[in-house]
């Protein structure tokens, strides 16, 4: 007598479809959508997907046992066949979402890989900016006390130029008054000046001499002793003579 073999009943197989989908949607409802997720969410999504997988293994054997139990009774094949086709059909629904799951898994650490490699050139250019900055602030810094320092030099020898200007001026004005006074003395002068009792005008001669000598001495052009006025005193200063 042949021993026929009994397939799982409807129930019990209908009984592990939800437990099934219940499964699969909790892990594709734990998929984050941003690429910061955290570690603890992966470690879920790992159990999730172990215990989806072990799932479909409990599924596979059954169905390994429905097709054995097919070619040893042809009766229990046709009663079972709508509930064969069914739950073959719930297991490719089930790997196409497992799979279309992983692919959003494998996408989504790919976005974040992306997006710290963004992050981490930005922070790059960020870096580069400021070097620069700070590079073209010391350079501005540096050509301002350069142009402060020219400033001053040129203010110093504008004002050495004024000055000599103004001191060959005197000098010119003394030249002349000397070249005056040598034509104005007579030639009895000189030789009153030369006699032994002529002393009131060799004094005067002398004392003439002196005077221009101190003038002479006072027109001297001395570079170290410019001093430069202030701007207000600059501005108000008269021209120099030519």
């Amino acid at each position: 007598m042949t021993r026929i073999f009994r397939l799982p009943s409807k129930r019990l197989v209908s009984s592990c479809l939800p437990s099934l989908a219940a499964a699969l949607s909790l892990l594709l409802t734990a998929v984050p959508a941003q690429a910061q997720q955290s570690r603890s969410i992966e470690e879920r999504l790992r159990a999730q997907l172990h215990l989806t997988t072990a799932q479909l293994h409990a599924v596979q054997n059954e169905l390994a046992a429905l097709k054995a139990g097919l070619g040893s009774s042809a009766g229990g094949a046709a009663e079972n066949a709508d509930e064969l086709a069914s739950l073959g059909q719930e297991l490719a629904r089930v790997k196409a979402q497992l799979a279309a799951e992983r692919e959003a898994r494998s996408r989504l650490a790919g976005d974040s890989r992306q997006a710290r490699e963004a992050v981490e050139k930005a922070n790059a250019l960020v870096a580069q900016y400021r070097d620069a900055y700070d590079e073209l602030l010391r350079l501005a810094r540096a050509s301002e006390a350069e142009r402060q320092r020219l400033n001053a030099t040129l203010e110093r020898q504008r004002t050495a130029l004024d000055q000599c200007a103004a001191k060959n001026a005197a000098l010119h004005a003394l030249g002349q008054e000397i070249l005056n006074a040598y034509e104005r003395v007579d030639l009895g002068a000189v030789i009153a000046a030369r006699q032994p009792f002529a002393a009131r005008a060799r004094v005067r001669l002398e004392e003439a001499a002196q005077q221009y000598g101190d003038k002479l001495y006072d027109g001297r052009f001395d570079a170290h002793a410019v001093t430069t006025p202030a701007h207000g005193d600059e501005a108000n200063a008269p021209p120099a003579a030519p």
